[in-house]
């Protein structure tokens, strides 16, 4: 697989409307939801694994958002939790009906996939359930997998962490009936029909190292200087193919586990078969705005909006995607 290892300016391709969706993890699954809810017209569904509810009223304080909505551990090894549904509900409606998000409506008929393990030691399960309620509240369809005795982490055959262990690089690998599972071939069949058999010898696709500071990156808002594309040969002509927005959780950003991310979540190796694109921006450890394990802003670190279309991450990264897409 050809791998441009400078980054470049991020090209643009021809893609499908009706097939752009998100997907993240852990603070890329938070981010993902507010993406999704803050650009639904955009998106037409989410994969998220061990996030939370649209919106956690952490008003930049991290404690507060650790307490109620993931990344606090008490002495039982039992994630701290405090519902946030119903004010993020509120939340969400308000904005909607003020217009700093797209219209909520939009979220009705969603496909979204969700993942929690039961033994998740960094964002309740209960975060999860209430994530699941709040996009059935909206008319979302949602299928989940709760049932695993996972720890914290994104699950993918590539991965190399032991399904009950939370530990770097997050990438965690589960079984079920003595089989290694696939948690992307549910959510990706859900969001693009019957699939081709994913590709697990060398990938034809290229994997593009690109440029995000057009679009605004920089250490003053804690993002990388770069992200990578994954470009299915076909997609590298005319070809009209889907696109997934694939987003890293805390402690995963390149400076950490390097490329990780890309390489072990299981997604390529399916959109080499079946003609999607995807995109994995980065977020970056910080100072100032404090950001010391690399998170996407789930909690209002760099800016009050965050999960609003204004808000300073979410701005840069849609910025990229419709770029990349060619669709305004």
């Amino acid at each position: 697989m050809p791998i441009v290892r400078n980054p470049v300016a991020l090209p643009t391709y021809k893609v499908d409307p009706a097939k752009v969706f998100v997907a993240g993890v852990s603070s890329g699954g938070f981010f993902g939801v507010q993406m999704d809810v803050a650009h639904s017209a955009k998106f037409k569904g989410a994969a998220i694994y061990a996030g939370g509810v649209y919106y956690c009223p952490g008003q930049g304080q991290s404690a507060a958002a650790l307490a109620d909505c993931g990344g606090e551990t008490n002495v039982n090894c039992q994630a701290l939790y405090e519902s946030e549904l119903s004010a993020s509900e509120t939340y969400l409606d308000e904005q909607s009906a003020a217009g700093t998000i797209d219209p909520e409506n939009n979220l009705k008929g969603q496909l979204v996939y969700l993942w929690s393990g039961t033994k998740d030691q960094v964002v309740n399960p209960k975060s999860m359930a209430d994530l699941a309620s709040e996009y059935e509240h909206y008319g979302a369809k949602v299928a989940t997998d709760f049932a695993f005795p996972s720890n914290h982490g994104w699950e993918s055959p590539n991965g190399d962490v032991p399904c009950p262990t939370a530990t770097e690089p997050y990438m965690i690998k589960c079984t079920l009936n003595g089989k290694v599972y696939d948690s992307e071939a549910k959510w990706l069949t859900r969001f693009f029909g019957t699939l081709e058999p994913r590709n697990d010898g060398v990938l034809r696709g290229s994997l593009i190292n690109f440029d995000q500071t057009p679009f605004g990156a920089a250490a003053s808002n804690s993002m990388d200087t770069n992200g990578w594309l994954f470009v299915p040969q076909a997609c590298r002509t005319s070809n009209t193919c889907g696109f997934v927005l694939a987003l890293h959780g805390c402690i995963q950003n390149q400076a950490i586990i390097g490329n990780d991310f890309v390489t072990k979540s299981g997604i390529d190796q399916w959109a080499d078969t079946n003609n999607f694109i995807v995109m994995y921006p980065y977020a970056v450890e910080s100072d100032d705005p404090v950001n010391p394990m690399g998170c996407w802003d789930w909690w209002g670190y760099d800016d009050a909006n965050y999960a609003l279309k204004s808000g300073t991450q979410i701005s840069i990264v849609y910025k990229m995607v419709q770029h990349v897409t060619g669709l305004k």
